[in-house]
């Protein structure tokens, strides 16, 4: 079982790339070459919602690989949140012995690894150390071994003792060669690599130690009709009638954990790490047994955005956002959101508001969410790219940052100074946006001065294609110093077109500066200790820089 780090630390980089692009890369290769005949599971945290130390999702559990969903799910990663490695350690662990629990054929001496891949320490109040531990004795014969993935000295060797408590191996990788190394190594150790066709046969294992069998276990339900769900995807936080927190984990009990009377207890029942919980009641029955389960009411939602005309190719990254509809109306605040295409998500029946984002492209719909039920809905996200770029004149250098795009969808908005448009483009970032008829009100202002020159244009965008259109500014740089004979300050500057006597712009910082213009014939209006001065015209032309000097008494 993998355990992969998701949070928000991921985005630090190593040698200009992402972490975590390193680790969907290594994880993709491993997947590719993995032997099918070694059931291996997959779980992530922290890469669906900030702050939240419950995001912790199982994306399969040990089974027989299916190379590309898992392939396309890990490609889909965007860390997000906080690092929860004692609930994901916990989580893994379930999943194991429920494997051992639920089929028999699998003996005692089936080898079983957790593999954890994080990039620096439990920001959840855990104790990751000591989880291990309690694991080892919950579940012996698992070993976790721990990969640290850019970590400090301290860092690793605080992630060392997981490894460590539990009869594990901890490997330090600092870039991309050193986390497929260590994956690698791992693998070898856990025995899921291939047989080499000239290796030695193994040696027959040690017998493991018994393992201490559950005393207890929790059960919820979807709905009234439902069967019950797998104890060890319920999460329980269990209290006495004033409040007493009595037990907070999974619904698998042991032998070292708390015994509960019989009697009625206050519980908060969540399944998995989302957001279907219920605050209910525990009934314990005169034979220490949980009595019934406790009714989750909740159901699923498998949501696909497809970015072609064959609708089969999906939209990524999407982020689907589920707002609650009570009496009518869609809540402001987002319940909870997931990152890719073909993901469940498990939600409280009732409707809901699902906005999906790409990019900038946001696409809505209605659904209902029926108790044990899955509700299936597909959005249509096909788009095309824009990426601008502007010159001053045809077959001159791009202007690069010096650049903005603000963009419309109609040409009288594009014109209106105070319409505020449907987004920015900075410099030479692009976005995706939907097919259709387009204008962009482009903005030069040079080196980042507040002289300013907007030109509008219409542009076309296609579906899967990539527009980039070079817009011709038609314009000529101006470089002028004015000085002053008496030595007086330079308070202001207008720049004047000739053709109307308008002023297009004006400078205030001093006596020199280079700035855009379009083309055409200009002059200088100049203010300095209450007079006012003008220059002589001047022509701005095309791609060229005009200098103007100007000294006034």
């Amino acid at each position: 079982m993998f355990i992969l780090d998701g949070s928000n630390s991921m985005w630090g980089q190593i040698d200009g790339t992402a972490k975590i692009t390193i680790a969907k890369e290594v994880m993709t290769d491993l997947i590719t070459g993995w032997d099918e005949s070694v059931p291996v599971g997959l779980m992530i945290y922290g890469h669906r919602r900030k702050d939240d130390c419950l995001d912790v999702e199982t994306i399969t559990t040990p089974d027989r690989i299916d190379r590309r969903p898992l392939i396309e799910k890990v490609q889909s990663i965007s860390p997000k949140g906080k690092t929860p490695i004692s609930l994901a350690l916990t989580q893994a662990s379930s999943e194991l012995l429920l494997q051992r629990l639920q089929n028999p054929s699998i003996s005692n001496q089936t080898k079983t690894s957790l593999v954890l891949v994080s990039d620096g320490l439990e920001t959840c109040n855990g104790d990751p150390c000591a989880t291990a531990r309690s694991l080892d004795i919950a579940n012996p014969g698992t070993d976790v071994h721990v990969i640290g993935f850019d970590l400090t000295d301290e860092e690793s060797a605080a992630l060392q003792c997981i490894a460590d408590a539990s009869g594990g191996t901890f490997f330090r990788a600092n870039n991309a060669r050193d986390l497929q190394d260590a994956l690698r190594k791992t693998v070898e150790i856990a025995g899921a690599a291939p047989d080499s066709p000239s290796a030695p046969a193994p040696e027959a294992p040690d017998p493991e130690p018994a393992r201490a069998e559950p005393s207890m276990l929790l059960y919820a339900k979807f709905c009234e009709t439902c069967e019950r769900i797998e104890a060890g995807k319920v999460h329980w936080i269990v209290e006495s009638a004033d409040g007493e927190k009595l037990f907070d984990g999974l619904g698998i009990l042991f032998p070292d954990d708390p015994e509960f009377e019989p009697g009625t207890y206050k519980a908060t029942v969540r399944y998995l790490s989302g957001v279907l919980v219920r605050d209910a009641e525990l009934v314990i029955g005169e034979d220490g047994r949980q009595v019934g389960e406790v009714n989750l009411n909740g159901g699923s939602a498998v949501l696909f955005a497809y970015a072609t005309d064959e609708k089969t190719v999906p939209a990524n990254p999407i982020f689907y956002q589920f707002f609650p509809i009570v009496d009518g109306k869609a809540s402001s605040s987002a319940l909870t959101e997931a990152a890719s295409s073909n993901a469940v998500t498990w939600l409280p029946a009732g409707r809901y508001k699902v906005v999906a984002s790409h990019d900038q492209i946001k696409e809505s719909a209605e659904i209902e969410i029926r108790a044990g039920q899955e509700t299936i809905y597909e959005f249509d996200m096909r788009v095309g790219y824009f990426q601008p770029s502007a010159v001053l004149t045809p077959g001159g250098k791009p202007l690069g940052g010096n650049m903005d795009y603000q963009l419309f969808t109609s040409e009288a908005n594009a014109n209106d100074s105070y319409a505020s448009g449907m987004g920015f483009i900075i410099g030479g970032d692009g976005t995706a946006l939907r097919p259709g008829p387009y204008f962009v009100r482009a903005t030069l202002s040079y080196n980042r001065g507040y002289v300013t020159l907007r030109r509008i244009f219409p542009f076309e965008i296609r579906a899967n294609e990539v527009t980039e259109p070079v817009f011709d500014m038609n314009a000529g740089l101006l470089a002028h110093a004015v000085k002053s004979k008496s030595g007086r300050g330079i308070s202001n500057i207008d720049y004047i077109r000739e053709s109307d006597g308008v002023r297009v712009a004006y400078f205030n910082t001093g006596g020199s500066n280079t700035a855009a213009f379009a083309v055409g014939r200009y002059h200088l209006r100049i203010l300095s200790g209450g007079e006012t001065y003008e220059s002589d015209p001047f022509e701005i032309t095309a791609g060229k820089t005009t200098t103007v000097d100007v000294t006034i008494p």
